[in-house]
């Protein structure tokens, strides 16, 4: 998918910009995984670069859109690090003379997972940049990047998008209108998560099943709640998908009761046990992906908390 689906502050922010020529020469999108960052970055790449204001039509946006773009270097990540020879070569690519005479705009997915030594390599860039380079680090963490990058860099947050932004690019994507408003309801804000529920129905019968056991969490003894642990915790992509899908739950279960509509299952849960849950659920998110924690254990805890 190449076409951004809201954001529209961030949009306006950046035609202005653009319109008046004055593009900072490294920016940090920050927000949560899925939500359209990586997306906007390459959209932003073809406004800086296409001659009609990102077309969408033209050479130069099919090729960034085909990752063949000779301006445009995406980093990511492999085995969860992102190593300081990428850096390097990244480097060299900016010092490159631009092919369209504009730019040469470089995006690090996922920078967060750059080595220290990778990061104080992005910093001795940023206090040297390159003529005509743009740089764009991408991340979930954004607290886990250096503060002298961060001090460096424009910083730009991305929110999810709403519901009914998802559920109106889903029905003019040709999705039926009941299926377009299930999927926009499980994404939970995350287009990115959208698009992947839309693709495989697998995933949306996963969504369906984790929810089906947490609407009866509240009545489980421990014991049955370990076992569910050790069923799930080996297996770490599908633990971190049950944990988003933890967090929507209770979130939705939270605004429910804000506008009294409680859901009869969590009656007895108050807003402050709620707000706890989510915060639980928040933190063993981030030691979960970042720390070397037993995973069993952070999932037994947070099972104990709810």
């Amino acid at each position: 998918m190449s076409k951004v689906i809201g954001h529209k502050k961030q949009l306006d922010f950046f035609s202005k910009i653009i319109l008046n020529k004055k593009i900072p020469h490294a920016f940090l999108f920050s927000g949560e995984d899925k939500i359209g960052k990586k997306t906007f970055a390459f959209h932003l790449a073809k406004l800086i670069l296409c001659e009609n204001n990102a077309c969408d039509k033209c050479k130069t946006c099919l090729d960034i859109d085909k990752r063949m773009s000779p301006d445009v270097c995406l980093i990511e990540s492999e085995n969860g690090n992102i190593e300081i020879d990428k850096i390097r070569a990244l480097k060299e690519f900016l010092l490159l003379k631009s092919y369209s005479n504009k730019k040469k705009i470089a995006i690090i997915n996922d920078a967060h997972l750059m080595r220290t030594d990778a990061q104080n390599s992005i910093l001795k860039l940023l206090e040297e940049p390159p003529e005509n380079s743009v740089l764009i680090l991408i991340t979930n963490f954004k607290e886990m990047i250096l503060e002298t990058i961060k001090s460096r860099v424009q910083s730009v947050s991305f929110n999810k998008v709403k519901t009914e932004e998802i559920e109106e690019y889903l029905v003019s994507e040709g999705v039926e209108n009941k299926l377009a408003k299930e999927i926009s309801f499980f994404a939970g804000g995350k287009i990115g998560k959208a698009i992947e529920l839309l693709e495989d129905e697998g995933q949306r019968d996963f969504f369906a099943e984790t929810m089906k056991y947490l609407e009866g969490i509240e009545r489980q003894p421990f014991d049955k709640r370990f076992e569910y642990v050790k069923e799930i915790y080996e297996d770490k992509e599908a633990t971190l998908e049950i944990l988003n899908i933890f967090e929507r739950f209770f979130r939705r279960i939270m605004f429910l009761k804000l506008y009294g509509k409680e859901d009869v299952n969590f009656k007895s849960y108050s807003l402050l046990k709620i707000r706890n849950i989510i915060e639980e659920i928040q933190k063993t998110k981030y030691y979960f992906v970042n720390t070397n924690t037993n995973k069993k254990l952070l999932l037994e805890n947070l099972m104990i908390n709810i």
